[in-house]
């Protein structure tokens, strides 16, 4: 497995377009996805009560697991919109089904911006317009700029797998993300597009990509707060013409593990990190990236929430951006997280450098400390000797920059 160019567009099949249609001033605001031939297909969302209309659309739509476009747009969220939103959103969908020539139930719709405000529907008509004039198999790199709001950078980045296309080749994934700001996923982060050109069966495909958001989207924290637009699309189109992918395939009557399965989850898994950690990396005002790790927990939900909790605290997060030696707030955010926990028990180290033994404070680390957490990144390993498993979150420290950015979001 290797890293190649191209992001998204790097499987076959796939092109891409990012032009600037007039939602934002000058950045560009709408991209395209699009395959050559109708791709299987599978998508995440978030679970916030209030979903933004391209959520309620796109989650009718992708039931049937087919589809052969997405469109974007971003500066606004078309969120808590009415049934006007819900219009735009169908009337999104249905331009670029006329512009590409697809059936209009194959196109997914997604938006990201400011939440209540209607869309500008004459703008993003003639926007579409240019996106399906622009679509080009390197257009990947401006579609990953296109969805961005308040990021810094773009995210995107694609790998070709071990696993053996038929005549040339090897399958290839791709993937592109946008988020800094409204990150607590549940189910599914902010924006995440993947294609790849797998021939891979239906549950396959869910089942590869429940599991890599669960150990990456679902497990990184900006802010705490979840967005009413989180989404994420896979797409599949099978042209490297590869044996089809299943979870198990039968050999004298026995049902043995497919192999190309573990290796495409594999590649979906590290897309799915990279992309988490960059928006982390990318979070609204963040100096530091923060890994938590807990280990030695009694069940697999223990150890998931106190890395949530420590990563998610307010205190932790602004101790560690003005390295404040303070390690009582990680054990504080330990004890609140309504886990299996014996204070007791509890080490806690910054790095490889020991600041708790059995949930007393080692004499002597205060200087050390400091000096620790005025690093780029910021490793927290919490032992709970209670038992064996493990988990890992990923978050970032809380800036006065954050404040700003929010206050003035418009």
């Amino acid at each position: 497995m290797k890293e190649v160019e191209g992001g998204i567009t790097a499987p076959q099949g796939f092109k891409a377009a990012g032009v600037h249609c007039g939602i934002k001033a000058t950045q560009p605001d709408l991209a395209l996805i699009y395959s050559e031939v109708p791709a299987m297909s599978f998508g995440m969302f978030t679970s916030n009560k209030v979903k933004a209309a391209p959520v309620h659309y796109s989650l009718r739509k992708i039931r049937r697991h087919q589809t052969q476009a997405i469109i974007i747009n971003s500066g606004n969220a078309n969120a808590c919109t009415g049934e006007k939103g819900l219009k735009d959103a169908e009337k999104m969908a249905r331009l670029v089904a006329h512009h590409l020539g697809v059936k209009e139930d194959m196109v997914l719709v997604a938006s990201t911006g400011r939440i209540g405000k209607p869309l500008p529907m004459s703008k993003i008509e003639a926007g579409i317009e240019q996106a399906v004039e622009s679509l080009s198999f390197k257009g990947g790199h401006r579609a990953a700029r296109a969805i961005l709001t308040t990021d810094k950078i773009t995210k995107e980045i694609a790998v070709e797998t071990d696993i053996p296309a038929r005549g040339k080749g090897k399958v290839v994934i791709g993937g592109m993300a946008k988020g800094a700001g409204m990150i607590s996923p549940n189910l599914a982060t902010m924006l995440c597009f993947i294609t790849t050109d797998a021939c891979i069966t239906e549950d396959a495909l869910e089942e590869a990509t429940r599991s890599a958001v669960n150990k990456s989207f679902n497990q990184i924290s900006v802010d705490g707060d979840m967005s009413t637009n989180d989404s994420l699309f896979i797409l599949a189109n099978g042209l490297s013409r590869n044996k089809r992918i299943k979870t198990w395939h039968k050999k004298k009557k026995i049902k043995l593990k497919d192999e190309n399965f573990d290796r495409f989850c594999q590649a979906l898994n590290l897309i799915c990190e990279s992309l988490a950690k960059l928006i982390v990396r990318d979070g609204e005002g963040a100096t530091k990236f923060i890994e938590v790790k807990v280990k030695g927990a009694p069940f697999p939900k223990d150890a998931r929430r106190i890395a949530r909790a420590v990563a998610n605290s307010m205190l932790v997060k602004t101790a560690i951006a003005g390295a404040s030696p303070n390690w009582g707030r990680v054990m504080s955010a330990v004890g609140a997280a309504h886990a299996k926990v014996k204070p007791h028990r509890v080490d806690v180290y910054f790095d490889n450098f020991l600041v708790v033994k059995g949930g007393l404070g080692v004499d002597g680390t205060e200087e050390k400390l400091g000096e620790v957490l005025k690093q780029d990144e910021v490793k927290i390993t919490i032992d709970l000797h209670q038992g064996k498993d493990k988990a890992t979150f990923w978050g970032c420290d809380l800036t006065e920059r954050y404040v700003k950015i929010n206050k003035r979001y418009v």
